[in-house]
């Protein structure tokens, strides 16, 4: 008996050994793996960020993000892990956007469709930041590929479900600024859509509707202590000029007027000037388109001092340290104010 109980312990013990050892190799070879996904997705993320301005990191860029995405992918085969939503997002718009470059419009509906679906699952799982994102990203994709293969209504519905995200994302999320970026782009990009289909009032509305909206990310930005981003004042004068425009096509020119003004008034600091040459040529386009508007209503005198609020602006750019695109675009837009007269 003394015999058989020491046998059937050493057995136990051997088969206990042996199962923490097989647990702790699972263990690190799940670590491997997620390690390996870690790593290919940090390689695909910092590629995808290179500028492409000439087909020496053109090639360089396809090259690291081909091999990266076929390493995640190896990674991502039978694995317990959730795999890093951003790289397998980034994959799927790299290869539909190769795809659209070969004309193959089926295969990159496929992978922008992918996309989607992989990032809509990543966030029903975890609801994490990074999957909303991923989400947003892939839509926004999605719905610039449709516009560029002139699927006008594919890409209107395509907008308006990146809109709806956003907006339910950004209130799940706490309302984080990121959310809102998507909110304006939609916004901003539906406005065309309505202009290539001459419905000037409903583009007039989406601009507006996304020049609110890059207040409201300015103000988030401001409260989280982060200095002002001109790219994004800019980016809000210009759409409140979109939205003078659209209303000028219909010849509301009261409507036009107070929008050209809102553009000026949003591109202008505390002194009423705007704080960066970017923001000032846009400010002036405003101001030119102000000039007009003044005229059609008959005020004179108003036109008159949007005209040399023009200049001045222009004059402002032209001292600055801008580069010499913006410079020229300012002197350009000088000589067909001053062409028009008094």
């Amino acid at each position: 008996m003394g015999a058989v109980a020491g046998a059937t312990l050493g057995t136990l013990v051997a088969v206990g050994g042996l199962s923490v050892l097989a647990l702790i190799n699972q263990y690190k070879a799940i670590r491997a793996n997620d390690d390996s996904m870690f790593a290919a997705s940090s390689m695909i993320g910092e590629a995808a960020n290179l500028r492409a301005d000439d087909a020496d990191t053109l090639r360089t860029r396809r090259l690291i993000i081909g091999r990266g995405c076929d390493l995640l992918d190896k990674a991502d085969q039978g694995t317990a892990s959730d795999p890093p939503i951003n790289g397998i997002v980034t994959c799927r718009l790299e290869r539909g956007a190769h795809r659209e470059a070969l004309h193959e419009d089926k295969e990159a509906r496929k992978e922008f469709g992918d996309a989607i679906e992989r990032a809509a699952l990543s966030h029903r799982g975890r609801a994490r930041v990074d999957s909303a994102l991923a989400l947003l990203q892939a839509r926004q994709a999605y719905a610039e590929y449709l516009a560029r293969q002139k699927d006008k209504d594919g890409a209107g519905r395509a907008f308006a479900d990146l809109l709806d995200d956003s907006r339910r994302l950004g209130k799940e999320h706490d309302g984080r600024a990121q959310f809102i970026r998507f909110e304006a782009e939609a916004l901003g990009q539906t406005g065309d859509l309505h202009v290539a289909a001459n419905r000037h009032q409903e583009a007039a509305d989406s601009y507006d509707a996304g020049a609110d909206a890059l207040k409201r990310l300015l103000d988030a930005r401001k409260s989280d202590g982060r200095s002002e981003d001109y790219q994004i004042v800019g980016w809000r004068v210009r759409l409140f000029r979109l939205a003078g425009q659209q209303c000028a096509a219909l010849d509301r020119l009261d409507p036009a007027a107070e929008q050209f003004k809102l553009a000026v008034g949003a591109g202008s600091s505390r002194d009423g000037k705007p704080a960066d040459a970017s923001v000032a040529y846009e400010v002036a386009i405003a101001q030119a388109y102000l000039v007009l508007i003044e005229r059609k209503r008959g005020n004179a005198a108003a036109a008159a001092d949007a005209k040399q609020a023009a200049l001045n602006t222009i004059d402002a750019v032209a001292g600055s340290k801008a580069e010499a695109g913006i410079k020229q675009r300012a002197a350009d837009l000088k000589r067909w104010i001053e062409q028009q007269g008094n």
